[in-house]
């Protein structure tokens, strides 16, 4: 398991291009993942179909309210604990520090989409509710030595792996993760994490 400083280096080490095409490999190994368990699964369209549900209302009702209750808690996590506690690595920022709204949007939507059709729609509908979502928050190796950002991924996994059991509509956690990845993003984008951490400090009196 790499150590914090290792991981750093790492990450320096990478241009920001190819930080870019190792996410979006990523991503795609995670689509082709969800296809070959589909198949050997037997998922067919009629599966996917009842899975996947326009219903504007719907979406909006449970997603919106949801991922509003991620950014808040992540917002203060964020401005009230140490910065090593909630520290990733750099991962994060060297992300979305210089990227394009556009992209970022871009970049949130292949992600959320990628990961809930193979963990909600794929795992979770064959291996259950309870072993897809340690495995989604088992994804999130580099945070086994981060107990608070380890713990906010496995409260995460969970809920979005709710709201598909609740609802039994994909779009719902595919939205909910999508808000929450473009929201934060735009959030380190614009320094907005790092203000945010100073006037609270400065509340308190910290300097």
């Amino acid at each position: 398991m790499l150590n914090p400083k290792k991981q750093q280096q790492i990450i320096a080490s990478i241009s920001q291009k190819e930080l870019y095409i190792n996410l979006y490999v990523t991503q795609a190994i995670f689509l082709g993942i969800a296809l070959i368990l589909s198949i050997v699964f037997d998922q067919d369209y009629h599966d996917w179909k009842s899975m996947i549900r326009f219903n504007p209302l719907m979406i909006l009702v449970w997603s919106v309210p949801a991922a509003l209750l991620v950014i808040v808690c992540d917002l203060i996590i964020w401005s009230y604990l140490p910065f090593n506690w909630v520290d990733d690595g750099g991962i994060n920022e060297r992300i979305f520090s210089t990227i394009s709204i556009f992209h970022l949007a871009f970049l949130a939507f292949v992600i959320a989409v990628s990961e809930e059709i193979l963990f909600r729609g794929v795992l979770q509908e064959n291996i259950g509710y309870l072993t897809a979502s340690v495995l989604f928050a088992l994804m999130h190796i580099r945070y086994l030595l981060k107990p608070v950002l380890l713990t906010v991924a496995i409260i995460l996994s969970f809920m979005l792996g709710a709201l598909f059991l609740w609802t039994d509509n994909l779009l719902i956690p595919i939205l909910v993760h999508f808000l929450i990845d473009f929201i934060l993003g735009l959030m380190i984008r614009f320094n907005w994490l790092v203000l945010s951490k100073k006037r609270n400090r400065q509340m308190r009196g910290e300097g």
